[in-house]
């Protein structure tokens, strides 16, 4: 598997990540989210597949919600696939860059926890909010939050950082 990855195979290396404790969903959705908005700061490409959604909690991938939906609030604490007959989905090892970026990620967001990651995730100004927003805060279903606002906004905070030029 290369990338673009399915948002699967991201939330999967975070489930590895989190070892016997696990990770709760609602912290994985938000975990990838940031893997996907941190990709595009020096990359003009998604490294996933799929873009996220607006929904009540923040940004959502609906197929990684259609997967780990089961799992409630619960900790998941093994590798997750689509469908029992099938692998789960991974990133190849010899992804050094998106692999980099799990660690990055990982490391970076690993002591909030979902609620936090949410909340982060819906501040006024973030993709989220602005898309809502542009929608009155009555987001049809299925309202993918544009690549390009998600791009910009952690273009900005990048270079807020010291971490890119703009």
């Amino acid at each position: 598997m290369a990338c673009p990855y399915s948002p699967l195979a991201f939330a999967n290396e975070f489930i590895v990540k989190a070892g016997p404790s696990g990770v709760v969903h609602m912290k994985l959705q938000k975990l990838v989210y940031m893997c996907f908005g941190w990709w595009l700061v020096a990359h003009d490409e998604p490294a996933i597949n799929e873009a996220p959604q607006v929904w009540q909690h923040g940004p959502v991938f609906r197929s990684l919600y259609s997967t780990l939906a089961s799992h409630g609030h619960q900790p998941i604490r093994t590798l997750q696939s689509k469908f029992f007959t099938i692998a789960p989905d991974r990133v190849d090892d010899n992804d050094h860059d998106v692999n980099q970026l799990v660690d990055w990620v990982w490391n970076k967001y690993k002591p909030f926890d979902q609620f936090y990651l949410s909340d982060l995730t819906h501040k006024p100004g973030s993709p989220w909010y602005v898309t809502a927003e542009s929608y009155g805060f009555k987001v049809p279903f299925n309202t993918e939050i544009p690549i390009d606002v998600i791009k910009d906004h952690f273009r900005v905070i990048a270079a807020d950082r010291g971490f890119y030029e703009a």
